[in-house]
């Protein structure tokens, strides 16, 4: 029997920490023991131990759609900090962003997009500052992934089937996914939100038979993630 482990970069966990840390501190700041303004100056390393947590946690090319948001919130908090200590000026932060985006921009523009998404029941749409929309009609669909950073990704699986239970991994970094599932499928969402949302506006099977489930899986930083028949 296969058993499943966990790594360290675990967005789920670091934020967990985090919260129990502002909660601790102001416990703390109340008792007169320490001064929370200067403690939370340094709330962007949060930001950057969660992006490291994106960026590393899972192995593999298909992966990086969560490696290019993990690092673009590593880097937003480490600006952050920078301009707390009074080494960078917001006039500063916004054009090392600018220039950062526009570089990601011009990679993304330059890289081979694969159209097709029904290979051996499985697909992998990444969307990088920019929309995807993308129809399924696999019949045996089984496992896929959906990637966004400063974008959306809008997927129709009206058109599609599976044999019983099929996963889907989603990673939204400041951008949005859209699920439609036909109304014979049952969903079980697992995914993980961090300053995002997270909707199943689905109707639940009317079929007397054992319903189809697709399990939604991943990670909802600053985005949203909905589910609708």
């Amino acid at each position: 029997m296969a058993v499943e482990t966990r790594s360290i970069f675990n967005s789920t966990l670091w934020t967990g920490v985090f919260i129990v840390a502002a909660g601790v501190v102001l416990l703390l700041d109340r008792a007169g023991m320490v001064n929370a303004g200067h403690i939370f100056r340094f709330w962007p390393v949060f930001l950057i131990v969660l992006g490291v947590s994106m960026a590393f946690g899972k192995k593999g090319a298909s992966c990086q759609g969560s490696s290019i948001g993990g690092g673009m919130l590593a880097l937003w908090g480490t600006l952050l900090l920078a301009q707390n200590f009074g080494y960078l000026s917001w006039g500063q932060i916004w054009p090392l962003v600018l220039i950062v985006v526009g570089v990601l921009m011009v990679w993304q523009s330059f890289r081979l997009k694969n159209l097709n998404l029904n290979l051996g029941g499985k697909m992998h749409p990444t969307s990088v500052f920019a929309s995807v929309e993308r129809t399924i009609t696999d019949q045996n669909f089984q496992q896929g992934k959906a990637e966004t950073v400063f974008g959306s990704i809008q997927l129709d699986f009206l058109s599609a089937d599976m044999t019983e239970k099929a996963v889907l991994e989603i990673a939204a970094v400041f951008g949005s996914v859209e699920i439609r599932i036909p109304s014979s499928w049952n969903v079980a969402v697992e995914a993980t939100t961090v300053f995002g949302s997270a909707e199943n506006k689905t109707r639940p099977p009317l079929t007397s038979s054992a319903p189809k489930t697709l399990v939604v899986r991943g990670e909802v930083v600053f985005g949203s993630l909905e589910i609708k028949n």
